[in-house]
C-alpha cells in the first residue's frame, strides 16, 4: 500500500548566512567610509556622490545609489567609460563594485557583464573575491536559486577562505535541493555535514538524509539522521524519516527497539509517523491489540487527513480484537466508498454490526460490499451473507431472490450446499411453499439438511392445503412429508392432518385407522387429538356407541389452556352421544358438567337438559328448565325453542289451553321467530282440539297467507280443511284453497327454468348480464317464492359492480319483508355497505336486525363483530369495547373472531392514549394467533414505542415482522416505514434512505410502495 512519505521542511537561508551576506556587505561599507572618512577628514566637493551612494545604498535604494556612484567616477574616467581606473584609487574601485552590484540588483541589462568586468580588472581586490559569493548569497536569500547557482558555483569555484566557501557551498546544495538537482546538491551537503566548525552541518546533514532516503540509500539516510536526532530544530522529525527508513528496509524489531522507548517518552502530534509505522509493524505481525494505540495516536493527530488504508487497518485491528463498536466507528465512514478498502471496509463492518445484534445495519454493510468487485472473493462472500441475513430476518420473498442470484453467479459456490438449504428456508419463511417443494425437487443432490426442510415445506403446503380445503392436495403434500421423516413430531403431525384430510371429506373409513394408529402411542399433543378425532369421526357416522369412549377418554385427559374449547365441545358431544342412545342419566351429568366448565355452548346444555327432562315425563322440571334457559340466556337462539317446547310439554299432555298461551307467547313475543310457523300450527290444533275453530281457522289461514312456503302449509291446508269440515262450514274450504294457489302458484317448470339461468349467470360472476336476467323474472313473477333469493342476488350484482344505492335498494327490501332465509346475509351485506360509505346510525340499525333475526350463534357474532367495528370508526369507542368483550366470552364460533375482539381492545385504548393498556391487550392478541389481527397488534406495538421515543425498542419490535407475520404485505410495509421513521429520529438518515429503497424494490403492494416513495423524496429533499 503506498505510505506516507514524510516531505521535509523547505529552509532558506538560516539566520547566520542572512546577516553575513547583504548586511555583512553594508557593514563592511560603513566601516570602510569610517576609515576613509579618518583619512579625510573631510569631503571634497567630488565624494559628495560616493557619500550619497554609499546612503542610498543602506538604505537599498539601488537605481539611485547607482545614479550617484556613477557621478562619482565621471571626472575620474579619461577617455571615456570604458577608461581603466587607477587601482589605487580605492573609493573609485568600490564605486564600481557598487555599480556592478546594484546593477544586478535593479536587473540591469548586462549587469553580469559589468560584474565579470570587474573581477577580472581588479582580480587582486578584495572585492573581486567577495562579489560572487554577496550575489549568490543576495538571489539565495530571494529563493532565487536558479541565479543563486550561476554566482555561488562562481564563488565556490574561487576557493578561498573556508568558512566562507562551506557556506557558499551549503548555500549552493540548498539551491540545488530546491531545483530538484539532487545529483549535485549531495555531495556538497556531504562535504558540510562533516564539518565541525560550520554551522551548516546539522542542516546539511538532514538534507543528505532526506536524499538519500529519496534514492533508497536506506542506511547512509539513517547514519544522516541520527547524526542530528537530538538537535532541536529536527529532534521532531527526525524520528520520523528513521523509523520510515526502517520500516522500508523491514527490519522490524530495530524499527520497534526505536520507536517503543520513543512514543513512551513522548507521544506528541509530531510524532504520527512514528506511530503509524509503528502500528503497521503490530498489524502485519497479527498482533492488533499493540497495534491499536498507535494506530489511534496516528489518527487522532492527523484526522480526516489520515489515508482510507490506514482506517481501514486500524478498524481490522479493533474488529480482530472484538472491539466491534469501535471498529464500527472506524469502518463506517470507509464503506461508503466505491474501492478495494471501501469493499473490504463494508464487508468488516457488515460482521460488526451482526457482533452488536444489527442485523438491520448489517445488511446494509453487506448489501455495499456486494455490489463491489474489485475483490471477488470478498464479494462472494458479502452476497452470501447478505442473503443468508434475510433469511435469518425471515425476509423469504427477497432472501429467495438473492441466493437464486447468487447460485447463478456462482454456480461451483463453495457455499452451494448452504445456499441451496437457504433457498428452502428462505422458500418456507416467504410462504410460497409450493415455489419452495418445485425447487428442492428439481435438485439433484440434496443434503439431510435439505430433505428436512423438505418436510417442513410439504407438511405445512399440506396443512395449507387442508385449511383451504383441498382435501387431496393435502394428502399429496402430506403424504410426500411423509416419506422424509427426519423430524418424528412432524411425521406424527402430518400423519394426524392426513387423517384430517381424509375426515373433512367425509371419507371417516379411511381416517379411522389412521387417527388410531396415532392414538396408540398414548402420549402426545397428537395422541389426544385423535381421540376427540376418532369420537367425532364416529359421531359423524351415527355411530354414537363407538363414538362414545373416545370422547370421554379425552375428557378424562384434559387439555392444556389453548384447547379447553375442544374439551368442552367433547363434553357436549360425550352427553348428545349418550343421549343419542338414550343413557338419559350419564348424558344429564355431562351437560351439568359442561355447564359447570361454563362453555361457550351451555345455552344448548341447558336446552338439552330440559328436553331429556321432557323425555322422560319430568314435567314439571322439564318446563321449569325451559324457563331457565329463558331467563339465564335471553340473547340465546334457544330462547324460541324453549318457548315452544314449554308450550309443547302441555300441549303433548293435553292441556290445550295453557298450550295455547304458550304458543301464542312466543308468536307474539318473537314475530320474526323461524319457529312462528310451527307454533300456528300447533295453536290451531289445540285450537280445533278445544273446538274453538274460528281462532283454529285464523291460524291455519295466517301460515297459508305469511308462511306458503314453509313445510308447515301443507299441514295447514289438510288442517283448516277438518277444521271447517268439524265446525260445519266445508264450503268455505273452496275460497281458501283458491286463494293459497293464487298465492302460492307453484313452481312451473319455465319459471323455475328461467330463474335457474339467472342463478347460473350471477355464479358464473357475469354480474351485468345478472342484473338483467334477475331484474325480467321478478318482473315476470312478482309472485315468486324465489323472489327474496333473486332480490339478494340482484343486489349482490349491484355490489360486484360498485352500485352501492341500488345493492343497498335490494337487501333492504329483503330486510323489510323479514321472512326470508336470506335475510341476515342481506342485512350483513347492507351494513358493510353503510359503513364503508361512513352512515354509521344505518349500519347499527342493520347490524341490529341480525342479532334479533339471526338463529345461529355464529350468524350472532357476526353481527357483533361488525357492531363492533362500527362502534370504533363512528367514534363510540366504549360500545366498540363492550362488543369486544362480549365476543370473547362466546369463544371462536366465527374463526378469528377472538383475535378481532381482542385486537378491538387494544385499538380502543390506543386511541384514547392509553399505552399501556393497549399494550398489555395487543400482546394478548398476538399470543392468539399469528394472523392478520397479531399483524396489526405487532405494528401497533412499535408505533407505540415510537411515540414513547423508545427507538431502539421500537425497532426491534417492528423486526420481528420477518418472524411472525412475513405474509402480510401490508402490515409488514407499514411496519418497515415505521422503522425508517425510527432511523429518521435517530438520525441515521442512511439507514432510513436504504430501508424505503428496500421497500419500494420488493413491496407487492401498490399502496405501501406510494407512502415508501413519498417518505423517500421528503427524506431527499432535506438531505
Amino acid at each position: 500500500m503506498p505510505y506516507l512519505q514524510y516531505q521535509p521542511v523547505q529552509y532558506q537561508l538560516l539566520p547566520r548566512l542572512a546577516r553575513g551576506s547583504l548586511y555583512g556587505l553594508i557593514l563592511g561599507l560603513l566601516t570602510m567610509l569610517a576609515a576613509s572618512a579618518q583619512r579625510t577628514q573631510s569631503y571634497s566637493e567630488p565624494d559628495y556622490h560616493y557619500r550619497n551612494g554609499l546612503e542610498l545604498f543602506e538604505k537599498a535604494n539601488y537605481a539611485a545609489a547607482r545614479y550617484e556612484f556613477r557621478q562619482y567616477l565621471e571626472p575620474r574616467r579619461g577617455n571615456g567609460s570604458q577608461t581603466l581606473l587607477n587601482t589605487s584609487d580605492q573609493n573609485a574601485v568600490e564605486a564600481e563594485y557598487y555599480i556592478a552590484l546594484t546593477s544586478l540588483y535593479v536587473d540591469e541589462p548586462g549587469a553580469e557583464l559589468l560584474v565579470d568586468r570587474f573581477v577580472k580588472n581588479h582580480s587582486q581586490h578584495p572585492k573581486a573575491g567577495q562579489l560572487y559569493g554577496d550575489l549568490g548569497t543576495y538571489y539565495y536569500t530571494r529563493q532565487d536559486y536558479p541565479k543563486a547557482i550561476g554566482f555561488l558555483e562562481k564563488a565556490v569555484a574561487q576557493g578561498g577562505n573556508s568558512a566562507s566557501q562551506t557556506a557558499y557551498s551549503y548555500q549552493l546544495a540548498i539551491a540545488y535541493y530546491n531545483t530538484q538537482d539532487l545529483q549535485k546538491a549531495l555531495p556538497l551537503l556531504n562535504k558540510v555535514k562533516t564539518d565541525p566548525n560550520s554551522p551548516d552541518a546539522p542542516a546539511a546533514s538532514y538534507y543528505a538524509g532526506v536524499i538519500n532516503f529519496r534514492n533508497k540509500n536506506y542506511n547512509e539516510a539513517v547514519a544522516d539522521f541520527r547524526r542530528v536526532e537530538s538537535n532541536p530544530i529536527y529532534q521532531n522529525q527526525v524520528p520520523n524519516w528513521i523509523a520510515q527508513a526502517l520500516y522500508r528496509q523491514r527490519r522490524y524489531d530495530e524499527l520497534l527497539s526505536y520507536t517503543e522507548p520513543l512514543l513512551r517518552r513522548n507521544n506528541g502530534a509530531g510524532l504520527s509517523e512514528v506511530a503509524l509505522f509503528t502500528a503497521e509493524v503490530f498489524y502485519q505481525q497479527n498482533q492488533f491489540a499493540k497495534a491499536i494505540p498507535y494506530y489511534k495516536q496516528y489518527v487522532n493527530a492527523t484526522g480526516t487527513k489520515a489515508p482510507a488504508a490506514v482506517k481501514f487497518r486500524y478498524g481490522q485491528s479493533l474488529f480482530r480484537t472484538g472491539a466491534y463498536p469501535d471498529a464500527i466507528t472506524q469502518l463506517k465512514p470507509l464503506a461508503g466508498g466505491k474501492d478495494t478498502t471501501a469493499q473490504y471496509a463494508a464487508y468488516t463492518l457488515g460482521v460488526s454490526y451482526l457482533q452488536t445484534q444489527n442485523p438491520t445495519f448489517a445488511l446494509t454493510a453487506f448489501d455495499q460490499a456486494g455490489r463491489l468487485s474489485f475483490n471477488r472473493e470478498i464479494q462472494e462472500e458479502a452476497l452470501f451473507n447478505h442473503a443468508k441475513l434475510q433469511v435469518d430476518q425471515n425476509r423469504g420473498a427477497d432472501a429467495v431472490r438473492e441466493l437464486t442470484a447468487f447460485l447463478k453467479q456462482y454456480p461451483d459456490s463453495k457455499f452451494e450446499n448452504e445456499a441451496n438449504e437457504l433457498v428452502g428456508e428462505a422458500y418456507f419463511a416467504s410462504n410460497n411453499y409450493p415455489a419452495a417443494i418445485a425447487y428442492i425437487e428439481g435438485l439433484k443432490k440434496r443434503t439431510p439438511k435439505i430433505n428436512a426442510t423438505y418436510q417442513r415445506l410439504t407438511y405445512n403446503q399440506g396443512v395449507s392445503d387442508f385449511n383451504a380445503e383441498r382435501y387431496q392436495q393435502a394428502v399429496a403434500n402430506l403424504d410426500k412429508s411423509l416419506r422424509y421423516p427426519v423430524d418424528n413430531a412432524l411425521q406424527q403431525a402430518a400423519q394426524f392432518w392426513k387423517a384430517e384430510s381424509y375426515s373433512a371429506g367425509k371419507q371417516y373409513d379411511t381416517a379411522i385407522p389412521l387417527y388410531a394408529s396415532i392414538a396408540k402411542g398414548g402420549a402426545g399433543e397428537y395422541a389426544t387429538k385423535s381421540l376427540y378425532a376418532l369420537g367425532y369421526a364416529y359421531y359423524n357416522k351415527k355411530d354414537y356407541t363407538r363414538a362414545l369412549p373416545y370422547f370421554r377418554d379425552f375428557v378424562s385427559r384434559g387439555a392444556s389452556a389453548d384447547d379447553q374449547a375442544q374439551v368442552q365441545d367433547a363434553t357436549l358431544r360425550l352427553a348428545d352421544s349418550y343421549f343419542a342412545g338414550k343413557q338419559y342419566d350419564n348424558a344429564m351429568r355431562y351437560y351439568d358438567q359442561a355447564i359447570a366448565q361454563n362453555a361457550p355452548d351451555k345455552d344448548y346444555a341447558s336446552y338439552q337438559k330440559a328436553v331429556i327432562l321432557s323425555y322422560v315425563g319430568r314435567d314439571a322440571e322439564a318446563k321449569a328448565q325451559f324457563d331457565q334457559v329463558q331467563r339465564q340466556y335471553p340473547n340465546s337462539r334457544f330462547v324460541d325453542e324453549s318457548l315452544f317446547q314449554t308450550a309443547n310439554v302441555d300441549f303433548e299432555k293435553g292441556a290445550y289451553q295453557v298450550a295455547i298461551r304458550g304458543f301464542t307467547k312466543l308468536i307474539q313475543d318473537k314475530p320474526n321467530s323461524s319457529l312462528v310457523p310451527a307454533a300456528l300450527l300447533k295453536r290451531a290444533i289445540a285450537y280445533g282440539n278445544l273446538q274453538q275453530y274460528d281462532p283454529a281457522v285464523a291460524d291455519y289461514k295466517r301460515i297459508l297467507s305469511d308462511f306458503g312456503d314453509s313445510e308447515q302449509a301443507k299441514s295447514a291446508l289438510l288442517g283448516i280443511q277438518n277444521t271447517l269440515n268439524d265446525a260445519g262450514r266445508p264450503e268455505e274450504f273452496s275460497q281458501v284453497l283458491g286463494q293459497y294457489k293464487k298465492g302460492n302458484p307453484g313452481s312451473t317448470d319455465v319459471e323455475r327454468v328461467q330463474f335457474d339461468n339467472a342463478k347460473n349467470i350471477y355464479f358464473s360472476e357475469k354480474y351485468a348480464q345478472a342484473i338483467q336476467s334477475l331484474l325480467a323474472f321478478m318482473q315476470e313473477y312478482p309472485a315468486s317464492p324465489g323472489t327474496n333469493e333473486a332480490r339478494f342476488y340482484l343486489a349482490e350484482s349491484y355490489r360486484q359492480t360498485n352500485d352501492p344505492a341500488n345493492a343497498l335498494r335490494y337487501y333492504n327490501l329483503i330486510v323489510t319483508d323479514n321472512r326470508s332465509e336470506f335475510l341476515v346475509r342481506a342485512a350483513t351485506r347492507a351494513a358493510e355497505l353503510e359503513l364503508k360509505q361512513k352512515n354509521y346510525p344505518q349500519a347499527v340499525r342493520n347490524y341490529r336486525s341480525i342479532l334479533n333475526k339471526a338463529d345461529s350463534k355464529a350468524d350472532q357474532v357476526t353481527a357483533q363483530l361488525g357492531l363492533m367495528d362500527t362502534y370504533f370508526v363512528y367514534p363510540k369507542l366504549d360500545s366498540a369495547a363492550t362488543l369486544a368483550r362480549e365476543v370473547l366470552t362466546v369463544g371462536n364460533v366465527v374463526p378469528g373472531a377472538q383475535n378481532r375482539a381482542q385486537l378491538m381492545l387494544g385499538k380502543v385504548a390506543f386511541a384514547k392514549n392509553d399505552y399501556k393498556t393497549a399494550q398489555a391487550e395487543f400482546e394478548k392478541t398476538i399470543a392468539l394467533a399469528k394472523d392478520v389481527n397479531g399483524a396489526e397488534a405487532q405494528y401497533y406495538l412499535g408505533d407505540i414505542q415510537y411515540r414513547q421515543k423508545k427507538y431502539k425498542e421500537s425497532v426491534a419490535t417492528l423486526l420481528k415482522f420477518n418472524e411472525l407475520f412475513a405474509d402480510f404485505e401490508y402490515w409488514k410495509g407499514k411496519a418497515f416505514i415505521l422503522v425508517a421513521d425510527n432511523n429518521v429520529a435517530q438520525e441515521e438518515f442512511a439507514q432510513a434512505k436504504a430501508v424505503l429503497n428496500s421497500i419500494i424494490e420488493n413491496s407487492t403492494n401498490e399502496v405501501i410502495i406510494a407512502e415508501a416513495k413519498q417518505k423517500l423524496a421528503g427524506l431527499e429533499s432535506k438531505n
